[in-house]
């Protein structure tokens, strides 16, 4: 996709995506790495607030709009007519060692699939799985990670982006 080093952590509702993904971006960050995050969204997201001059100058048509404070900033890029790929998201990270991509399992990324056995789900793997987080044995070819080792997985995360 691009030259960014990438991983996706991806799984259905419920399989500890998100959980998983707190405690890697802590590890990560208490190893001197800068991390990004990309999650996606099943629902329309507002970031803004109705009634704030920023909520009105995008709804008055901006297609880009910034809000900007002390302590971070948000840009806010309207896309009605043509949803924004993923590979246009990615390319808007700067100064980020490793960008931790939550959802998105259909894309063509490198992925490690999050897989809990309460989850009533058969195990995704497609061409560009790397490996199976799960909180039980499974059979199959590639490596098994165990979910609740967050460091087994940031092991796995830093040999295939660094080695």
């Amino acid at each position: 996709m691009n030259k960014k080093k990438i991983i996706g952590i991806c799984g259905y509702s419920g399989s500890g995506k998100t959980t998983l993904l707190k405690q890697v971006i802590s590890l990560l960050i208490k190893q001197g790495f800068n991390v990004g995050s990309l999650k996606h969204a099943h629902h329309d997201i507002e970031l803004d607030i109705p009634g704030k001059d920023s909520y009105e100058l995008r709804k008055a048509g901006s297609v880009q709009t910034a809000i900007v404070c002390d302590n971070r900033y948000a840009i806010i890029h309207e896309t009605p007519n043509k949803p924004a790929d993923l590979a246009t998201v990615i390319n808007q990270f700067t100064d980020v060692d490793i960008i931790l991509i939550e959802g998105f399992k259909h894309e063509k990324i490198p992925k490690i699939i999050c897989h809990r056995q309460t989850i009533n789900h058969p195990v995704f793997i497609d061409d560009l799985t790397l490996a199976i987080a799960s909180d039980n044995q499974l059979d199959i070819s590639i490596p098994l990670l165990d979910i609740n080792q967050p460091q087994q997985v940031v092991k796995f995360i830093l040999d295939y982006l660094f080695n």
